[in-house]
């Protein structure tokens, strides 16, 4: 029996770079995937890859995760695609560089509607859904970003702290509640995926951008997408269901410095 069996979620930012690989990791594990993204294409893509080898394992949505309207419409397709939800991966991100100088309004705003007022809303608006599929789980994608802080990444040190805390609130209402439903987040370090480009550029770009953002890490790599999609397939699972309100850094020991 494959560790995702029955489980059926929806997976936002799921056209490249953490979101596609939970994808693939889900439906290797006997989920069936909700792929969501404003990249349309690139989350038609995704779902079709998962398509050919499982035909109806997985089905794709245009998705704007800071509008209200489209999650509404994302959650009922997926359900009515997937017969429900009973896992929600909050995975939909971008990230900011600026200081307490340079960070501008419009940047601060953008970083906070994505981060974190797009899993406000969409979980809110999840929660009938994912009581009707109970056993349920919460999966929020923050960072080591949330934990410890750079002087040059205001905005996104901010958001992802909030969805740190975020994620605590949730879990304590839903178990307060008695809803067999769990809340917990994940705080990755530099990950080989797009959203780092920015911090390798800075770097020098390349190998030596890279190496850079390595020196900090005591296990001396950065993150492999694989890395992160192990812990996220165990919160999804049923070996879980007693773990809420809690916070898995995957970050190769930088936060113990």
């Amino acid at each position: 029996m494959a560790r995702l069996d029955g489980k059926k979620a929806l997976i936002t930012g799921g056209a490249q770079g953490l979101g596609a690989c939970f994808a693939r990791m889900f439906a290797a594990e006997g989920a069936k995937v909700a792929v969501t993204d404003v990249n349309e294409e690139g989350a038609e893509a995704v779902a079709a890859e998962l398509n050919k080898d499982q035909p109806g394992v997985a089905a794709a949505f245009s998705h704007d995760v800071v509008s209200e309207e489209d999650w509404k419409r994302v959650l009922a397709g997926a359900a009515e695609a997937m017969g429900g939800i009973n896992v929600l991966v909050n995975n939909a991100g971008i990230g900011s560089f600026g200081n307490i100088e340079t960070e501008t309004m419009d940047a601060w705003r953008k970083c906070q509607e994505v981060d974190v007022d797009s899993i406000f809303v969409g979980t809110q608006l999840a929660l009938p859904y994912l009581k009707d599929a109970q056993p349920a789980s919460i999966i929020n994608i923050s960072s080591v970003a949330g934990i410890i802080a750079d002087g040059n990444m205001l905005a996104y040190n901010v958001a992802k702290a909030s969805v740190w805390m975020m994620s605590k609130s949730i879990a304590l209402h839903c178990a307060k509640s008695g809803y067999d439903i769990r809340c917990n987040s994940v705080h990755p370090v530099f990950t080989r995926t797009p959203i780092i480009d920015p911090l390798v550029a800075l770097g020098g770009g390349g190998e030596e951008g890279e190496r850079k953002l390595v020196r900090q890490i005591p296990l001396k790599r950065l993150a492999e997408p694989e890395d992160v999609g192990y812990a996220v397939v165990y919160l999804a699972s049923d070996e879980s269901r007693f773990v809420t309100a809690s916070e898995f850094k995957i970050d190769g020991g930088i936060t113990a410095q």
